[in-house]
């Protein structure tokens, strides 16, 4: 075993360089390469981040870049992104929008595309399932009414949370937004179950909709 593995299993990764760290997971790609490759492709992007979240045609344009190396690179926020989703506890109680923005935000982790998921909640708050509703723009077209109110009848829930996000970076919820979750609202008040939140994510940070005032009814 060479330093650099040794380094990484003995848990002193903070020892080890950006390049290095990079090296060693190429190396299971192209191990002769690996090192030139990093030195290379750290180069070429400002930082891990940059490189991580680069379009595939991209670095397949990359001299010695293989299928195999763009399927690495791929796995890792990918690998990322799930584990920050497995440590939410199944028992988990979810009561307010804090609690709602800790457990959803790992599910937009390094998401480029605007995605719209669907939290559901038992009467204690206690997560009863967080289904992928679409992509694209929050709206009526790419988000139908029909199908968020079937997901939370078959998931027998008492309270629903909405989120989706906004990968310009600006965590404002746009007059469309607000329109949806006026009529979703309403949708559900029929079905007896209520929405408790729509969270506009955008990268780390968050709104909670219901602490901006917009689910408050006025009568």
């Amino acid at each position: 075993m060479d330093r650099l593995a040794r380094h990484l299993l003995q848990r002193n990764p903070d020892t080890l360089k950006d390049a290095e760290l990079l090296e060693l997971l190429l190396r299971y790609a192209v191990p002769q390469d690996a090192a030139a490759l990093a030195k290379r492709l750290l180069e070429h992007y400002p930082n891990l981040a940059a490189l991580l979240e680069s379009e595939a045609q991209e670095l397949a344009a990359i001299e010695g870049m293989t299928p195999e190396c763009i399927v690495l690179l791929r796995l890792v926020p990918e690998l990322q992104r799930r584990y920050l989703i497995s440590r939410a506890a199944p028992e988990t109680r979810l009561v307010d929008s804090v609690s709602f923005g800790t457990y959803l935000l790992p599910y937009f982790y390094g998401a480029k595309d605007e995605m719209v998921y669907l939290l559901t909640l038992d009467a204690t708050g206690k997560v009863l399932s967080c289904r992928l509703i679409g992509h694209g723009s929050v709206n009526s077209a790419n988000v139908p009414m029909r199908r968020l109110v079937q997901e939370a009848l078959s998931a027998n829930a008492t309270a629903v949370v909405l989120a989706h996000n906004h990968p310009s970076g600006i965590a404002l919820p746009s007059r469309e937004d607000i329109d949806l979750t006026l009529r979703l609202r309403d949708a559900l008040d029929v079905m007896d179950i209520l929405l408790l939140d729509h969270l506009v994510i955008a990268d780390d940070d968050y709104v909670s909709m219901s602490d901006s005032g917009y689910l408050r009814r006025s009568y």
